[in-house]
């Protein structure tokens, strides 16, 4: 039987209501609605419930209460996060990794522009299937050598 923090975090608003006060400076209930598409009322009862098990605390301001993750809600954070991207289809990886290999190929003569890509080609090189690991490393060996020129 799941525990009840497994239950709520399992549901779609939840997790992406965690997400978003991670993701969100500052966060606020009314804003969190907005950004995960949901009711205030309904959110507002999502934020209590993350409250309640202490992944999140509220620090009330004249009307409004500023939401901040714990240390726990950034580990649990952390982890959704991972598990959608261990969800993510490998197609959109590809896409993905195509996508950043088109850039690297039209960007000749600029290799200081190619630096920030590493970060995306990070994400994929850690996820996915092997041979999606396997060309983002690749294409990461390419633009460092852009750059060491």
């Amino acid at each position: 039987m799941h525990s009840p923090l497994e239950r709520l975090i399992i549901r779609e608003k939840p997790a992406l209501a965690l997400l978003a006060v991670e993701e969100m400076e500052p966060a606020y209930a009314a804003l969190v609605a907005k950004r995960i598409d949901s009711t205030y009322p309904h959110t507002s009862s999502i934020l209590s419930q993350l409250e309640d098990f202490g992944l999140l605390r509220a620090r009330p301001e004249g009307r409004v209460r500023y939401l901040q993750l714990t240390d726990r809600g950034k580990e649990v954070a952390n982890a959704l996060r991972d598990l959608y991207r261990l969800l993510q289809e490998p197609k959109e990886q590809w896409k993905s990794l195509e996508r950043l290999r088109s850039i690297v190929a039209s960007n000749s003569g600029q290799p200081f522009c190619l630096g920030p890509l590493r970060r995306d080609l990070a994400k994929l090189r850690s996820g996915g299937d092997e041979e999606i690991r396997l060309a983002a490393r690749e294409l990461d060996g390419l633009i460092v050598a852009a750059l060491r020129r």
